[in-house]
């Protein structure tokens, strides 16, 4: 009561509509011009609804899903873009002397920032579209969501720019000046005061998918605060960063795809809506325990005591457990070959593309290289670079691809050869992520080896990696045709489906 009544509250409720959004109370959504599906998560015609599925008619279409289009088509464009910066990096860190339009210090600082910002964005498309369709009720307010859009991707697109002149502030995966940091974090601060009215407003109707997205949501805001301006103390300012680094690609994306892979198994009939309410809980539980303190691992090397090692190893293996349960629910779905269209059958094919990274990469690799005696050789090698890779688009990335494809192809189905090239394009951002980082690990391996067992000389170790850096190069250029010809194609569904949702 006492934020309502604020000056800041009348603020709030005056950049939200709130008489828009009581409007929008009764009349919950409008329908597209040719509505015909029925929403199957509240008791209703399942034959129709499947039959939608199969052939991608849109249905029951609300404000906030059309915004979120906006969200998720920015985040491809920015996917697009993040491969051609690191792939031009890639080359000029092994022939330095080649004529680059990117040095390798310049493209690897946009590759982290735009590996942490385009999930972030499409994230909260997903997390806007979801949630409606959830609820079967509009968000509180469809004009925040929308001024919200801009100002996050102006933040976003502010970093890129700053770094351009080469101003920023020498911290790894934030290197950005702190004012777009600022404007993310309100973007993100407008974004959980959507969801939470949303909720409170619908409390009805609430979900466990709908209340674990939201509670990413306000996660993601709580990690990013601390980060706004950098502290002197070094050991804080390191802590404060691998809690964006780590916990949310760890804990905080996982809870707001969450909601996605819940939608999409309940829609395709993958899961039957009990078994994934189960699996939605278990998620959210270990998920934050071993967000929080799985991240552990790090602190040892900034300056923790010691048993910070032991604590990262122990809680890294919980991450097992919910994406073992999950691999387990997507295979008995399988096994009963449920019809699905070819738009369904792209997007399944970026979910297991995730599920395959977040078992190998995020979740094993993650926990061998957490146990304190191997971790005291491999901390800081490159093998942390290919963990990096594996986990991020195994936790997160491929989801949001696969997310992004689902919201922009909404009312379409993609011809067979549409879905042959989607296809090749999976296959080539697969192909070129496993070399990518087997070169990595082999190169981190080698690294470990001889300069920290050995104790050879460490330049002189860098040298004799080129091999492996040039391995990694090569696997770069397939992901990056993988990722231009994804881009396309999510661009082609965007443009096919704009009056279907219009």
């Amino acid at each position: 009561m006492i934020f309502e009544r604020s000056v800041l509250g009348y603020l709030f409720r005056k950049l939200a509509g709130r008489k828009q959004a009581q409007e929008n109370q009764d009349t919950g959504a409008y329908q597209g011009a040719n509505s015909k599906e029925l929403n199957a998560s509240h008791g209703t015609d399942s034959k129709q609804t499947n039959t939608n599925q199969r052939t991608g008619a849109p249905g029951q279409v609300f404000k906030a899903q059309i915004i979120a289009r906006n969200y998720t088509l920015a985040a491809a464009l920015l996917f697009g873009t993040q491969g051609i910066v690191a792939l031009l990096g890639a080359i000029d860190l092994i022939i330095p002397d080649l004529p680059s339009p990117i040095p390798f210090e310049y493209g690897r600082s946009i590759h982290l920032g735009l590996a942490v910002l385009w999930p972030l964005i499409g994230t909260m498309g997903m997390v806007y579209y979801f949630v409606t369709e959830d609820l079967d009720r509009e968000i509180f307010s469809p004009r925040l969501a929308k001024w919200q859009f801009w100002l996050v991707l102006a933040a976003s697109l502010s970093i890129y720019a700053s770094l351009t002149f080469r101003l920023g502030r020498g911290r790894e995966y934030l290197e950005g000046l702190p004012l777009s940091y600022a404007g993310i974090s309100l973007a993100l601060g407008l974004f959980s005061y959507n969801l939470m009215r949303t909720l409170i407003k619908h409390k009805q109707r609430i979900t466990p998918a709908a209340m674990i997205m939201t509670a990413g949501s306000v996660l993601l805001l709580m990690f990013l605060i601390p980060n706004i301006l950098s502290v002197t103390n070094p050991i804080a300012d390191e802590a404060t960063k691998f809690w964006v680094v780590h916990a949310w690609e760890e804990m905080a994306f996982e809870l707001t795809t969450s909601g996605f892979l819940a939608s999409y198994l309940k829609n395709t009939g993958l899961a039957a809506k009990k078994d994934i309410e189960k699996w939605l809980y278990l998620e959210a539980a270990l998920t934050v325990a071993a967000g929080l303190f799985g991240t552990g691992h790090h602190y040892y090397w900034i300056g923790f005591p010691a048993y910070w090692l032991l604590v990262g190893f122990l809680f890294s293996f919980l991450q097992l457990i919910p994406v073992a349960l999950l691999v387990l629910m997507v295979y008995k779905g399988l096994k009963k070959r449920p019809q699905l269209g070819n738009r369904q059958k792209l997007t399944l094919a970026l979910i297991l593309s995730s599920m395959l990274y977040h078992v190998t990469g995020a979740s094993l690799l993650g926990f061998i290289i957490t146990v304190p005696w191997i971790n005291l050789y491999m901390h800081g090698t490159y093998i942390t670079s290919g963990h990096a890779h594996l986990a991020l688009f195994g936790s997160l990335g491929f989801l949001v691809l696969g997310g992004s494809y689902y919201i922009l192809s909404r009312g379409t189905q993609p011809d067979r050869k549409t879905y042959r090239r989607g296809i090749m394009a999976v296959l080539a951002l697969n192909v070129g992520l496993l070399t990518m980082s087997t070169a990595l690990i082999i190169a981190g391996f080698l690294q470990a080896y001889r300069a920290r067992y050995l104790g050879m000389n460490f330049m002189e170790v860098n040298l004799q990696l080129n091999l492996y850096l040039s391995a990694r190069a090569a696997g770069g250029a397939i992901f990056t045709s993988g990722d231009l010809l994804l881009t396309w194609q999510i661009l082609k569904a965007w443009r096919k489906s704009k009056n279907a949702v219009s």
